[in-house]
């Protein structure tokens, strides 16, 4: 999966991948593990620092707001939050922000208000969890996807796929990481396709698409890119 960077006016970026940079930095080994909107944050970071926003910040800094962690210096976490933060997978996440926007949308003394998966928040302020990469499910059956996370796309039972895997009549597209499924699957029907990265795929190119059959019909063809600006408020 990939992250958003965000640059120095702290409102748009770069995508870079997960678990990379400086989302890696300070964070323990093997403990960038938190799944949220479908890529990989630090769960638990060294000793002297503590997940806010996915990022291993100093413990020191964390106390104050913004930051608004309750920091457990030794362990390297989060244990509780402050302002319009929540806590979860052991950082605190700005609601109004993203990552933490994919999964609560509204948050008022360290807990979440407002739910973004549809569900309703219980006591503590946490979210029922929907199926990894789901963007939003069932209140009656959480299990069951109703939308998925960018990069991923809704088969027929339901369930989230990289754009990029087949499942049934469903074909995945070579290197697609923004798809959508098609509304009719029949035998081998591909994804719709509207971003590839660069490399990949018969006549995939530095300077057009791809022209073979792996993008389907209604795909926007031409867009090729190994790095993909995006504004800090998308989802």
């Amino acid at each position: 999966g990939s992250v958003l960077s965000y640059g120095s006016d702290n409102t748009k970026g770069t995508c870079i991948a997960e678990c990379t940079g400086k989302y890696l930095e300070n964070c323990a080994d093997g403990q960038c593990t938190a799944s949220i909107a479908g890529s990989k944050y630090c769960s638990k970071c060294k000793s002297g620092f503590v997940p806010v926003n996915g990022l291993c910040v100093s413990a020191e800094t964390a106390r104050a707001a913004p930051p608004g962690c309750t920091p457990d210096k030794t362990n390297g976490v989060c244990t509780a939050c402050t302002e319009k933060y929540f806590l979860e997978s052991g950082g605190c996440y700005q609601a109004e922000k993203f990552p933490g926007n994919t999964l609560c949308t509204t948050a008022d003394a360290g807990k979440c208000t407002t739910c973004a998966n549809g569900q309703d928040k219980d006591s503590n302020g946490s979210c029922p969890a929907c199926p990894t990469n789901c963007a939003s499910c069932a209140k009656d059956n959480t299990k069951t996807c109703n939308k998925c996370f960018s990069g991923y796309y809704l088969d027929t039972a339901k369930a989230c796929k990289k754009c990029s895997e087949t499942s049934g009549n469903i074909q995945g597209v070579e290197n697609c990481i923004s798809c959508l499924a098609p509304t009719s699957p029949q035998s081998s029907t591909p994804v719709t396709c509207y971003v590839k990265t660069s490399g990949g795929g018969s006549g995939d190119n530095s300077t057009g698409g791809d022209s073979g059959p792996n993008l389907s019909s209604g795909a926007i063809a031409g867009i090729s890119v190994a790095v993909i600006v995006v504004v800090g408020g998308l989802v």
